[in-house]
């Protein structure tokens, strides 16, 4: 009997040690691809906001032109080894590099550790790099393209088909139905705040790509998340604001990029909101 526990506890330490090499190696990898991602879409985000075609030519240098090797574009390590300048003329790079390319790393290892492997994280993690990109977007030149939205509609829609619909005991189209027109109800209340607002306020208080953003989003989210992410992306909005007064980096009469506020609250929702959506739940 002692010998059985004893080879039981052998086992279990083996297998112990695996699942934690497993841990190690997904937190790895979703670290690298993530940044990776990261820094493609924004050179591809800069680009776009600057009127140039996002995906033509290579990565040169902004002050002085010299087109970037392997070397110089490695995500994060680059930025490191060059102290955060260029190889070839010293001057400094962009903070929002490093930046994209660590919210590239944070967000896949976050979702990573909340879906698991499974093909649900491929769709959040392809949501993911199109946030990060519609934010970047929107941060650079103030705009959420269209192209953007329509990509991350397809992206839904395709998960949908492919997850959803095959799945036995999986939710009904109808019920699918049911569940999105409840959450599409969340940006149409909004929308039609907002504009009641403007004309009694006689000026723009929210773009409309932040609403059509909403409304995409209402495909992935249910209604209480979305309540949800509307609240976290004002906290975000109103301490960035704050802190960008501080810093003298803005002025009151300049618009907030709201649509990166709504990105990063999307990702906050669906990885840290359940335990908030469930506790209001349960008060009904």
């Amino acid at each position: 009997m002692l010998l059985f526990h004893g080879k039981a506890n052998i086992r279990m330490s083996i297998l112990k040690k695996y699942m934690d090499a497993y841990q190690y190696l997904k937190i790895f990898w979703l670290t690298v691809i993530g940044a990776v991602v990261g820094s493609f879409v924004n050179c591809a985000a800069s680009r776009l906001a600057a009127g140039q075609k996002p995906f033509a030519g290579r990565s040169c240098c902004t002050a002085c032109g010299q087109q970037l090797a392997a070397r110089d574009l490695m995500p994060v390590v680059s930025y490191v080894l060059n102290r955060g300048k260029c190889r070839f003329c010293a001057s400094k790079i962009p903070g929002d590099c490093l930046a994209a390319e660590l919210a590239g790393a944070v967000a896949f290892v976050c979702l990573g550790q909340h879906f698991g492997l499974c093909w649900e994280l491929v769709q959040w993690l392809v949501a993911a790099a199109l946030l990060l990109a519609l934010a970047l977007t929107d941060w650079h030149g103030r705009i959420i393209p269209d192209k953007i939205l329509l990509l991350l509609l397809i992206n839904r829609a395709i998960w949908f088909a492919l997850l959803e619909i095959p799945l036995p005991g999986a939710q009904t189209l109808t019920e699918w139905l049911c569940n999105s027109l409840l959450s599409l109800l969340v940006p149409s209340i909004l929308l039609a705040i907002v504009l009641l607002t403007e004309i009694f306020a006689e000026r723009e208080l929210m773009g409309g790509g932040d609403i059509k953003l909403l409304f995409v989003l209402a495909l992935y989210l249910s209604w209480v998340q979305l309540v949800l992410l509307l609240f976290i992306a004002c906290l975000l909005g109103l301490l960035l604001a704050v802190l960008g007064l501080a810093l003298g980096q803005r002025s009151l009469a300049e618009p907030l990029p709201f649509g990166v506020d709504l990105a990063l609250a999307a990702l906050l929702t669906v990885c840290y909101g359940a335990p908030l959506v469930n506790w209001y739940l349960g008060l009904f």
